[in-house]
């Protein structure tokens, strides 16, 4: 009866260690992947209501174009989070206008609401033109 005891104590001890054990390693894992990394997404900017019409409010809006799974081009509208950035940049496209940019930010939310919160937005750079040409042109 007393080895019973010992082994039963023993196994309770190894599975409350093991329980412990993988909870740490779950929230080291969690801590670690929910920080949004920033990244940078190359598209055109247009304001979500005057040239897309899909909010009810003057927003920007990213449009992407990716591959698909099935190898044909996919278009995605990825929205803007209206602060401070996203703002003093929509004055350029809200009415209709389309500019090519890299927006570098984080992405919020989950889904169909998954919103860009953008720190920095610049002017995407232009294909086929590289330091090479630029030199000639000033020489």
């Amino acid at each position: 009866m007393k080895s019973f005891k010992l082994i039963l104590t023993t196994v309770a001890i190894s599975v409350a260690m093991f329980s412990v054990n993988a909870d740490e390693k779950n929230n080291k894992a969690a801590k670690t992947g929910n920080a949004a990394k920033e990244r940078t997404v190359k598209g055109t900017i247009m304001c979500g209501k005057c040239t897309l019409k899909q909010t009810d409010a003057c927003q920007a809006a990213l449009q992407v174009k990716r591959k698909g799974k099935d190898g044909k081009e996919v278009t995605r509208v990825l929205l803007l989070k209206n602060d401070a950035v996203t703002k003093a940049f929509h004055k350029k496209i809200c009415g209709g206008d389309k500019i090519a940019v890299a927006v570098t930010g984080k992405l919020e939310g989950k889904g169909k609401k998954r919103l860009l919160v953008a720190s920095k937005i610049a002017d995407a750079p232009k294909k086929g033109k590289g330091k090479a040409t630029d030199k000639k042109k000033k020489a």
